[in-house]
């Protein structure tokens, strides 16, 4: 049935097509044109003259970037014959007879194609028909049609938007009422979220666009290319359009340069050019004025962009980051939509222990030492073991009983683990203090590592190996399963053999209940726990003082 509904939706989007699309114009202007509203009617301009004055301001913009566009391309295709010579001149010299590397590219493709066509071909009669001149009214009225679409949907749309930005309360009262009194809350958070932060950014995208344009209009205009600002104003227009825009806006610059200038000089520095100030206003000056971006993965607005193209032409091409950014906090604020949250927003769809411990099952330890690493980086050693290792560890003694899970990836994950441990670990100069001796078993010797890497952190002469150097002052015995009796009985009095102290760790539930029911045994279960008992048994990064045996 939801797929059903699905559906019906994206057919109704894409019939109607010509009433959703200037709808949905409307809207975003609206939401840029919101704040400035506001503002003049808290200075007492009333309503309706605050609506005309911002629709006025719009008009002008629009105008404008039009009156630019529209005169300097008459003015450039009038100066394009003039430069036919230059033009003409690269083009020979790019095809030289059998030298230029156009001219052998053609000959290349003249002789395969000669390869693969038949011996004998026959000769195919062609029938020219020579269509009627129109005539200049047939001209006029198709130029007409071709104009006066386009003109009709900004009409519409900037109708709407004044109809809307007056009665913008009346209109969010019914989409509360539509949506139900009883989520309130959950529709008024969208609806702020979509206003604040869509609004804020078109704004900085205008000015980011703004500032796009400037530069490439101003560094054309000093090397000389013709009609720099109708390049500057294409280059603010295009650049709203996402992934393409940029590089379309250098394209048109190009090819004028290299018709128009002698030598290639103009044509690299256009590169230049171009690749400098996309590089300066993408990277430095997008992440720094706009503090978060629109919440969306660059894939997801690839593809939302894509789609938003096939219903909806050149204008769902534009407006396809706001429409997405709408979904992505649609599917925050309604549960049975968050899977567009999940889909669309830039939202790490797992923690950081989970993606951590995903990686462990996927066997891939440089993966998962790569994840620990970062954590390392923001929190520190031991928070990140104890946020990341310790939970896995848990979960892998958990998940092991499973039948779907099953010993043998309970032994696969616990090595892994092991080998990102051995990756993290530090070695100490001289002899061990302290041997940390698993149990039994894969899970036993991860934990065992995990905790040797704790008391390095520590200060603590720490190793998972026995050495031949002098007895170690401590023993620290890992049990993270439920090992049997008659094994935990014996790992016990090895320890025993080797010092006269013993800790015993459990970092599982299923362990540390099992020893608390043994008499004599009680186990830690927390890595501050243990690093706490060995420095009150050894002291912070000294020698154990000679003393009784212990048993913890």
């Amino acid at each position: 049935m939801r797929w059903l509904v699905f559906a019906l939706v994206i057919a109704a989007l894409y019939l109607g097509r010509e009433v959703f699309a200037p709808l949905a114009l409307a809207l975003l202007f609206t939401i840029a044109a919101m704040p400035a509203v506001a503002w003049l009617e808290r200075r007492r301009v009333p309503r309706i003259a605050a609506v005309l004055l911002v629709m006025v301001l719009f008009l002008s913009i629009i105008g404008g970037l039009v009156y630019v566009v529209l005169t300097q391309a008459l003015a450039l295709a009038g100066e394009l014959p003039n430069y036919e010579t230059v033009l003409r001149g690269k083009l020979q010299a790019l095809s030289q007879e059998g030298s230029g590397p156009i001219e052998r590219v053609v000959g290349l493709v003249k002789r395969l194609g000669e390869v693969m066509s038949p011996a004998e071909a026959t000769p195919v009669q062609t029938v020219t028909v020579a269509s009627a001149d129109q005539g200049p009214l047939a001209t006029l009225l198709s130029l007409a049609v071709v104009i006066i679409a386009p003109v009709a949907t900004f009409a519409i749309t900037f109708l709407l938007m004044a109809f809307i930005l007056v009665q913008r309360e009346d209109m969010r009262d019914r989409v509360l009422r539509l949506a139900g009194l009883h989520e309130m809350h959950r529709t008024t958070g969208a609806m702020n979220e979509a206003t604040t932060r869509v609004g804020r950014f078109l704004l900085m995208q205008a000015l980011m666009n703004g500032i796009f344009g400037l530069a490439m209009g101003l560094g054309l205009w000093s090397l000389g290319v013709p009609n720099a600002p109708l390049w500057g104003a294409l280059g603010f227009a295009l650049r709203f359009v996402p992934f393409l825009g940029a590089p379309l806006s250098m394209l048109f610059p190009l090819i004028v340069a290299f018709a128009t200038t002698e030598g290639w000089h103009t044509v690299l520095m256009v590169i230049v050019l171009f690749a400098v100030v996309d590089v300066v206003v993408t990277y430095i000056l997008e992440p720094w004025l706009y503090g978060s971006s629109m919440g969306i993965t660059p894939l997801a607005l690839l593809l939302a962009s894509a789609f938003w193209a096939v219903m909806w032409g050149p204008l769902g091409l534009i407006l396809a980051p706001a429409i997405t950014a709408c979904l992505v906090i649609l599917g925050r604020h309604v549960r049975s939509l968050a899977f567009l949250d999940v889909l669309l927003g830039d939202t790490p769809p797992l923690s950081a222990p989970a993606r951590f411990y995903q990686r462990l099952l996927a066997d891939d330890s440089l993966g998962a030492t790569a994840l620990l690493s970062e954590e390392v980086g923001r929190k520190g050693l031991e928070p990140a073991l104890d946020q990341m290792v310790m939970p896995a560890i848990a979960q892998i003694s958990s998940d092991r009983p499973n039948e779907a899970f099953g010993p043998a990836l309970a032994i696969r994950t616990s090595r892994t683990l092991t080998r990102v441990m051995e990756a993290v670990s530090q070695d100490g100069e001289g002899p061990a203090d302290i041997l940390v001796l698993p149990v039994a078993g894969a899970l036993d010797h991860a934990s065992a590592a995990a905790a040797v890497v704790a008391l390095q952190e520590s200060g603590q002469l720490a190793t998972l190996v026995p050495t031949e150097a002098p007895r170690p002052g401590l023993v620290v015995l890992v049990a993270a399963t439920d090992a049997p009796p008659r094994r935990l009985d014996r790992a016990l009095a090895t320890a025993m053999q080797l010092s006269d102290r013993v800790l015993i760790f459990a970092p599982t539930d299923e362990a540390a209940q099992a020893l608390y029911r043994r008499p004599q045994t009680t186990p830690l279960v927390t890595l501050e726990a243990l690093i706490t008992e060995v420095e009150a048994a050894i002291g912070p990064g000294a020698a154990l003082a000679e003393g009784q045996p212990e048993a913890a």
